[in-house]
């Protein structure tokens, strides 16, 4: 049976390399989650209704149509 031991700086190598993959990953995903976001729901009146949020503000609303949801975000952001 033959034993190998692998160094502690080839570990260490992987591990920072493993890292540095996360950071990146994270990295990439939060960046797609800084897109202002929109839902369509429903109370239970059955009324339909919008909320939208910004995750780079932390702000969000709910707003009864397309059209405030539209000035609210022209409103944060400017084109």
């Amino acid at each position: 049976m033959r034993v190998s031991f692998i160094p502690d700086n080839l570990w260490d190598a992987l591990r920072k390399s493993f890292q540095n993959s996360f950071q990146k990953l994270f990295q990439i995903s939060f960046h797609y989650n800084e897109e202002v976001q929109v839902w369509q729901k429903r109370d239970r009146h059955g009324n339909t209704y919008w909320y939208v949020y910004d995750p780079k503000t932390g702000h969000s609303a709910h707003l009864g149509s397309e059209e405030e949801v539209m000035s609210w975000i022209e409103s944060h952001y400017y084109f």
